[in-house]
């Protein structure tokens, strides 16, 4: 089971499991309204009188749990969103490194992130952008912002011709314009696009950011993850969410990303809590739902028996044979078999005067 083999994996680099309840105080949703992916929340009064919320996160819930120490935890959750105009139970599971975050504990989370994927499909890939990078550039541009609103979501449709405009607009330089052209396609392997990065560093702070990409590539190495790593800066969507690296996570034959994650300072900050944090999501339902085989046979044996005239003695002995050998065994009265709500698929169809022959034979 996929869930064994991600706990598995996430204690040997020794995280440790995290656990809750389904529900949380309502206030701790609505103070963080802006970490919610929806500000949609199913909430009921307690016995007590106050609210609560069937919770939408658990990255919240670990946040406020932490009392300021560094931290490595994982979890394997059911939230609470809408999904579809409806509301849905979505499992998760993921990571959350909490303290003082390095470059080690970046990669080592990006890292975990590619192994998850790794176990579900031998083709996956992560995509990698960084927030601070972005805003740095857009600072150091003089970019308003409402332009670096109108820059983010140029970059998220990557629509290069579209700085041309906002230059037309004198919303930004030409200079400026012409830059962000050419970062708005970079999409290369992780190690090639940091290089070609660091053409675009317009100030020390960027200058030394790069570098700091320039580094996590040769962490990737180390952890054997690099090959499937690429730098994307098109990946914009979370970053009122996040303050640093972002990343998304996709895998052969599933049409959607089925993983999220990047640095979330601006969390515990919130919070009252002086640390820093960074984690990844993993949506298993998405995951059970594409990549699930469904099986050629629902059983090995459908025996039919007469209801009125077999005896259901040998219908229990015949079946507790089959059993006793391993094999799958579903029993149908013969006058109900045109009557099966669900059509069963077998490998064999037998009467039980066939079944005690075959039985008999084992």
């Amino acid at each position: 089971m996929i869930t064994a083999k991600l706990n598995s994996l996430y204690e040997k680099y020794g995280y440790r499991q995290f656990k809750m309840t389904k529900f949380e105080p309502y206030d701790l949703y609505a103070d963080n309204r802006d970490f919610l992916k929806s500000n949609q929340l199913i909430t009921f009064t307690d016995l007590d009188g106050s609210l609560l919320a069937l919770k939408p996160d658990v990255t919240l819930s670990i946040i406020k749990s932490n009392l300021g120490g560094e931290e490595k935890v994982y979890y394997n959750e059911t939230v609470y969103r809408p999904k579809d105009d409806h509301y849905r139970e979505i499992l998760q599971s993921g990571i959350e490194c909490i303290g003082k975050i390095d470059s080690y504990s970046e990669a080592e989370v990006i890292a975990l992130a590619a192994k998850s994927l790794q176990l579900i499909s031998d083709k996956f890939v992560i995509r990698i952008s960084d927030a601070a990078f972005l805003r740095q550039m857009f600072e150091t541009m003089g970019l308003s912002e409402a332009a670096q609103a109108e820059a983010l979501k140029l970059f998220s449709m990557k629509n290069a011709a579209g700085f041309d405009a906002l230059a037309s607009q004198g919303k930004i330089t030409e200079a400026s314009a012409n830059t962000l052209k050419s970062m708005v396609d970079l999409y290369k392997p992780f190690r090639e696009g940091v290089a070609e990065l660091k053409k675009y560093a317009i100030s020390n702070i960027s200058a030394r950011m790069a570098e700091h990409l320039s580094q996590l590539a040769a962490i990737f190495e180390s952890f054997g993850v690099l090959e499937s790593i690429y730098l994307d800066f098109s990946l914009v969507n979370s970053m009122d969410y996040y303050n640093g690296i972002i990343f998304q996570g996709a895998v052969a034959d599933i049409p959607f990303t089925i993983l999220s994650g990047g640095r979330y300072d601006k969390l515990p900050e919130k919070m009252g809590k002086s640390f820093g944090a960074i984690g990844f999501a993993l949506d298993l339902d998405t995951v059970g739902n594409y990549l699930t085989k469904v099986p050629g046979y629902d059983v090995d044996y459908l025996i039919t028996y007469d209801g009125e005239a077999d005896s259901p003695a040998k219908v229990a002995a015949v079946i507790e044979t089959f059993n006793h050998a391993e094999y799958k065994v579903r029993t149908v009265r013969t006058d109900e078999v045109n009557k099966m709500e669900h059509k069963i698929r077998a490998r064999k169809i037998l009467t039980l005067k066939e079944a005690e022959k075959e039985a008999a034979e084992r």
